[in-house]
């Protein structure tokens, strides 16, 4: 799982290297709204708008009272226009000073997360996405993510 956030992280850095070279336009849709599960606002879910045609996501947390903002950059909030999925997950790695790991376990289900059905449509100016979650279905643990990506049951 680190390793990916390493890949990330460059992703990132050369992404934020062409956007101060020279490409300052960004056709982005300012995006925000609420996050309830079984009718309660949903506080500390990571919300996350990927294009469905490519492209870099967009995230955006939600507070106390389930409200969340996405955030495309460190100067620009917003999602890139068009079709996109959209992810909502609870679950977290924190770092501790002391070199240990924090894991916050999943709350919602999958169907919200790494099976999402969840789509959302960016326009040109402000819009609202709420969404309404229920606990109801299959929620994946902490262990059965790490092990979603090992390879031992393709030999």
């Amino acid at each position: 799982m680190m390793s990916s956030r390493c890949v990330g992280t460059f992703a990132v850095a050369a992404l934020m290297l062409a956007l101060f070279s020279g490409c300052t336009n960004k056709d982005l849709g300012q995006v925000s709204g609420t996050v309830t599960l079984d009718d309660e606002p949903l506080a500390d879910a990571l919300v996350l708008f990927t294009p469905m045609t490519g492209g870099r996501p967009t995230g955006g947390r939600t507070d106390s009272s389930g409200r969340y903002t996405l955030v495309y950059d460190r100067s620009d909030s917003g999602a890139i226009l068009g079709e996109h999925f959209v992810e909502i997950t609870t679950a977290d790695e924190i770092a501790n000073d002391d070199d240990t790991v924090t894991v916050i376990e999943e709350k919602l289900p999958i169907r919200y997360n790494r099976e999402s059905e969840l789509r959302a449509d960016v326009k040109e100016g402000s819009q609202t996405f709420d969404w309404e979650l229920t606990s109801e279905g299959e929620i994946m643990s902490a262990e059965e993510a790490g092990e979603e990506g090992t390879d031992e049951d393709d030999e």
